[in-house]
């Protein structure tokens, strides 16, 4: 048996094409002498598939019978082939909208991060504050010196008799100076503690606190920002994957009426009723439908793998939608200002561009109080000596006054900064405002446009499946052609596909208005 012979009489077991090819009907031994077609044939599988599929191609070519058939059947064969192992190794979560949504917001790295930059934000709350409260500092320190005298301009050195560091200079009539030693070395301990309040440093620090207090309500309100953003994202993600799946119904439900017109054609084919041509048309009609269910089948992978990362759940972990419905937006039909109204008051960008404003306006106000004095209380207590058991305490008490007069332009530079950074916070939640309109406008009217095409779908499938009845009884009772029936089919497809595209327009346009509007 050759290899041409073989690959028909497969691709009429497995592609499902009865009896494609004139001549070959004994396609059940066919089927026993290659065990390797099998679905559980592994990789294998898929090289001998692509292998005999090419010397199939080349053989056909060579006897000038390669015919619009034979074309999609080897298109068929290699896609399937391919397909056959990937299908087998996706194990998929079923998860409904609200699990993913909760899921999401506990497991995505964006939240995260947005929750850190709140955690950052708190911290620095915390410094800005610390100023106020007394600063206390212990110290400690042990050395090892010398205690040669150092004479001074004016003073000569007396004669001593003293050795210990420290100690007063006793002089003596007579006694030579008390030279310098390099060897002559004492242990000396020093213990103390330092302790100062701040009293009043012209707002510096209650405006960095402040500041700091308004930043962290500002990223509290990008953190909801964030969260609103996932879900939106979900949301897409979601129906995204649902219109890929209803689109393998849709395609299946096409291979199923292909097969049907098939065998319709072939009886009356053997019957001599209906030319060749026609059940090589139909033929060719189905591979075409099967191409277009692989496909389906392909788009829904890549859908589910889309919904898992928006989750964010790496590849390992796939999910695959529900069957939850979107539904309708509160005030998705009101008019678009008032949408608006309802978007700039409720969007967590813009509530934390105002937390924004408020913090760079006090750290404008804290950058201006350098043109004043700091004052500050002090205290410090020392002990020092040679032994630990007989330290010289001593200790003083006092207020410190710093103002700098001049610094070189230091505080009329940073003031300028401050309100340089002040102006481009309003600029940008200015930019962000026109932004919103242009979202809360788009969304509302794909919302709008997406019900209207729904209403238009539906009635298309409505009529295009009368249509392909219709076909089908003329073409069963000799009156039509088969180009009117595989037309038929082909607008009956179509119509299905475009109520599912109707149906994710919908979902996603009201997914996009609940983020639009700043909503949860």
């Amino acid at each position: 048996m050759g290899w041409a012979s073989i690959i028909k009489q497969e691709a009429c077991l497995h592609a499902s094409f009865p009896r494609c090819f004139v001549g070959h009907r004994s396609c059940t031994a066919a089927k026993h002498a290659l065990p390797f077609f099998s679905p559980s044939g592994g990789a294998d599988r898929n090289s001998l598939v692509v292998s005999i599929a090419v010397v199939w191609f080349d053989t056909m070519k060579r006897q000038r019978l390669l015919s619009t058939c034979a074309l999609s059947a080897f298109n068929l064969l290699v896609v399937c082939g391919f397909r056959s192992d990937a299908n087998a190794t996706i194990a998929r979560q079923t998860i409904t909208l609200d699990a993913a949504i909760d899921l999401a917001l506990r497991s995505h790295p964006s939240e995260a991060q947005a929750r850190a930059a709140v955690d950052v934000a708190s911290a620095h709350v915390i410094e800005n504050r610390s100023p106020y409260l007394p600063q206390i500092v212990g110290t400690g320190q042990y050395q090892r010196l010398t205690y040669n005298p150092t004479g001074k301009p004016g003073v000569s050195i007396p004669a001593a008799t003293a050795t210990t560091p420290g100690a007063s200079p006793a002089t003596t009539p007579g006694a030579s100076p008390l030279t310098s030693s390099w060897t002559r070395t004492s242990d000396f301990f020093t213990f103390g503690g330092t302790a100062s309040q701040l009293i009043y440093d012209f707002g510096q620090t209650s405006g960095k606190w402040s500041s700091a207090q308004a930043s962290e309500s500002a990223a509290t309100h990008s953190e909801h920002a964030v969260q609103v953003q996932i879900i939106s994202n979900v949301r897409k993600a979601y129906f995204q994957a649902r219109a890929q799946r209803d689109l393998i119904d849709v395609a299946a439900e096409a291979v199923a009426n292909q097969k049907m017109h098939v065998d319709q054609i072939q009886k009356l084919v053997l019957e001599g009723m209906r030319p060749e041509i026609d059940r090589v048309t139909a033929e060719t009609g189905l591979a075409n439908a099967q191409v277009q269910l692989i496909s389906a089948q392909n788009a829904y992978d890549l859908a589910c793998a889309t919904f898992s990362q928006a989750i964010g759940q790496s590849s390992a972990a796939r999910y695959e939608p529900g069957s939850d419905d979107m539904p309708p937006v509160a005030d998705e039909d009101a008019p678009i200002e008032r949408l608006l109204e309802l978007a700039l008051h409720d969007r967590p960008e813009l509530a934390s561009f105002a937390k924004q404003r408020e913090a760079q306006e006090k750290m404008v106000a804290a950058a201006r109080g350098s043109y004043g004095p700091n004052l500050q209380a002090q205290a410090s207590l020392a002990g020092t000596g040679v032994k630990l058991d007989n330290l010289a305490p001593n200790w003083w008490v006092g207020a410190l006054l710093t103002w700098p007069i001049f610094q070189g332009g230091l505080t009329q530079g940073q003031v300028a900064e401050a309100q340089a950074n002040l102006h481009a916070i309003k600029a940008q939640e200015d930019v962000f405002r026109l932004q919103v309109r242009i979202d809360v406008e788009q969304a509302a009217l794909a919302v709008r446009a997406a019900r209207a095409t729904l209403g238009a779908a539906l009635l298309a499938r409505e009529n295009a499946q009368k249509q392909l009845q219709l076909a089908e009884a003329r073409y069963a009772a000799g009156m039509g052609s088969v180009i009117e029936l595989s037309d038929a089919q082909v607008t009956r497809t179509t119509a299905a596909a475009q109520e599912v595209g109707a149906r994710f327009s919908l979902a996603s346009s009201r997914a996009a208005l609940w983020g639009a509007l700043g909503r949860r």
